[in-house]
């Protein structure tokens, strides 16, 4: 396991819990829950608005991520005090390991989401573009990986039948009757399976 797919899941393992109920619920996005800003900030975009998603592999992305704090940790000065020059060498090296190829001086990074899940995630379901364009994206590129096994809570229904017999007045003869009768109820308990985990990373991108 690389140390980027590492810090993935060491920096959203605390909140799957929430993450996957909020899922199974239809509140929220993952994406949205997930979102780290770098603290730029631009102006949404129209709800018809074209974002451009893409997808890059795993490898890539982590050893660029690796790349990347490696060469903070060298860094005998802390990057909020880097130059502008320094600042925008980052950002092209970023951009080229998510294999962008605009002029990293045009291109503005917004932040990142960064989430672990069992639950089905599909990228181009929409949600992901809506969120980009609340955020002011024009790109959004993303990756995932399968990261294993791990237990996770399910509601799977549970059917229970009752059966029995009934006697009484059918009409008004005063004759009685007697029959069988079979009634079900379902119910959905909590139970814990095995399932594949996977770990998904997004960046937020403004193109001017």
């Amino acid at each position: 396991m690389s140390r980027a797919t590492a810090r993935v899941m060491a920096s959203t393992r605390s909140a799957i819990a929430i993450t996957c109920a909020l899922l199974f619920l239809g509140c929220t996005s993952a994406w949205e829950d997930s979102f780290t800003s770098s603290g730029e900030s631009v102006p949404a975009r129209n709800p018809d608005a074209l974002v451009v998603l893409r997808e890059v592999p795993w490898d890539r992305l982590s050893r660029t991520l690796d790349e990347i704090e490696q060469h903070r940790i060298a860094s005998d000065v802390h990057p909020d005090e880097w130059n502008e020059q320094q600042k925008l060498e980052e950002r092209a090296k970023l951009l080229r390991g998510l294999q962008v190829s605009s002029d990293p001086r045009r291109v503005t990074v917004l932040g990142r989401s960064s989430f672990l899940t069992t639950y089905p995630v599909r990228p181009e379901d929409g949600e992901l573009s809506d969120f980009a364009r609340r955020i002011g994206a024009t790109m959004v590129v993303w990756s995932s990986s399968c990261v294993g096994k791990t237990e996770t809570i399910r509601q799977e229904p549970v059917t229970t039948w009752e059966h029995g017999w009934w006697s009484g007045r059918r009409d008004g003869s005063g004759r009685h009757s007697r029959g069988s009768y079979s009634e079900s109820s379902t119910v959905y308990v909590p139970i814990v399976v095995q399932a594949n985990e996977y770990a998904f990373v997004a960046y937020y991108l403004r193109e001017e």
